[in-house]
């Protein structure tokens, strides 16, 4: 939700990428802005689609949420299921179970690629594409800017998972264990993907929300999150960064209107 925020921002200033990496949520994300959503709508996709409600409740071990179920959510957002139907590239991270590595999506099949990122362990069935199983993306890169740095001219991050002191009480059942697991085994991975990007947002406090927290209000005070500290960033240290893209996506777009 954060990462809505974000693209809210960057919509107002005219700013928009041309391509997109994500894991988890953030690929689910990121397909939908590529899709030509804007961060309001994609904001309610999330409040509306209720993935957490009994019917998509699984009735095997492997997860609690049946994964399958949640692609009947995607219909009608997307123009077609496939990669070439998006607007603006798309690189979606996933864990291959089977052989225990990391998988980029890129082509084919979009919604199951999708499913797939975002399996969190426990929560999510593990989703089947050909006869593999595969699980969350943030398994093996929970911040996949290697995927596209070398295709950007200038690179934007947002990192969600800041690894803070995590009070005894804030353990309050299984899913703070394992979101907490969660992170501190995917820390493993930030050192070298944060180095990446030109600019990495962090939002304050961010720590304090777990991936569990689902209510709409919830959703909308992460999203305002988001949107708040890329505001402030770039209304103060990040601002010539800021002015200087917008002067070159401006010099690109008049280079573009002579070449018609």
């Amino acid at each position: 939700m954060a990462q809505i925020g974000m693209l809210q921002y960057l919509d107002e200033q005219g700013v928009k990428p041309d391509v997109i990496s994500g894991a988890s949520g953030g690929a689910l994300v990121g397909a939908l802005y590529a899709a030509g959503h804007s961060p309001e709508n994609i904001l309610s996709f999330f409040i509306e689609s209720q993935m957490f409600k009994a019917s998509s409740f699984s009735f095997n071990k492997l997860g609690l949420i049946n994964a399958e179920k949640l692609n009947r959510h995607f219909h009608g957002w997307i123009k077609r299921d496939n990669f070439d139907a998006l607007d603006i590239p798309l690189y979606v991270a996933a864990t291959d179970l089977n052989n225990a590595q990391q998988v980029v999506f890129h082509e084919g099949e979009l919604i199951q690629a999708l499913l797939a990122s975002a399996a969190y362990p426990g929560m999510f069935t593990p989703v089947k594409i050909g006869d593999k199983l595969f699980a969350d993306g943030g398994i093996t890169n929970n911040y996949p800017t290697d995927l596209i740095h070398g295709l950007c001219r200038a690179h934007l991050g947002m990192y969600l998972s800041p690894l803070e002191h995590k009070a005894s009480h804030e353990f309050t059942d299984a899913f703070d264990v394992i979101d907490r697991v969660f992170e501190i085994y995917s820390s493993a991975h930030l050192l070298k993907s944060i180095k990446l990007p030109d600019i990495n947002l962090a939002p304050e406090g961010i720590d304090k929300w777990g991936a569990f927290n689902v209510n709409n209000g919830s959703l909308t005070t992460l999203y305002n999150l988001g949107y708040e500290t890329t505001r402030d960033y770039f209304s103060g240290e990040g601002a010539e960064w800021l002015a200087e893209l917008k002067k070159s996506l401006s010099k690109k777009s008049l280079l573009d209107s002579f070449t018609r």
